[in-house]
């Protein structure tokens, strides 16, 4: 075996998990989750297909630090309650939705981003999903986001 010292190191296979409480149902985070106007007031241009088997494209906004758009496949789905989808061949997300414990009004929102990340890009994955939790708790809110292009001065 021949090791080239100017390869690229592996990374890691790493999971990053992030959470936010709503106090909203989990019917309504559900359809935050699957439907695609809804989608697009918190996390980007998604175009979905809600059934095992089906797409889950997401297309990025203008000025986002993304390489590429996302094309993935639904692997699991159980309406309200978890929703899993495979960016083959290396990325897979996780979104699940737990009813709250004491008020079946609010519900526990967790996102898993399992990918082959460097220390950076976990950290960035981080502070990503955190931000966009915290757009998805406005969206619920009634308060949408707007993704502009950035002003080139």
């Amino acid at each position: 075996m021949v090791l080239d010292a100017h390869a690229a190191t592996l990374r890691p296979r790493r999971a990053v998990d992030s959470a936010i409480a709503v106090r909203f149902s989990p019917s309504l985070v559900w359809a935050c989750l699957v439907d695609p106007v809804l989608i697009d007031g918190w996390l980007a241009h998604v175009l979905v297909d809600d059934a095992v088997g089906g797409r889950f494209a997401v297309v990025w906004p203008t000025g986002e630090p993304h390489v590429a758009d996302w094309f993935g496949t639904i692997v699991e789905i159980e309406p309200s309650r978890r929703l899993v989808v495979s960016f083959a061949p290396h990325t897979r997300l996780v979104f699940e939705i737990e009813a709250g414990r004491t008020d079946a009004r609010s519900s526990l929102v967790r996102v898993r981003h399992e990918s082959f990340l460097t220390a950076a890009e976990e950290r960035a994955l981080h502070a990503f999903w955190h931000e966009r939790l915290d757009n998805l708790r406005e969206l619920l809110r009634g308060r949408p986001v707007e993704f502009h292009p950035p002003q080139r001065s």
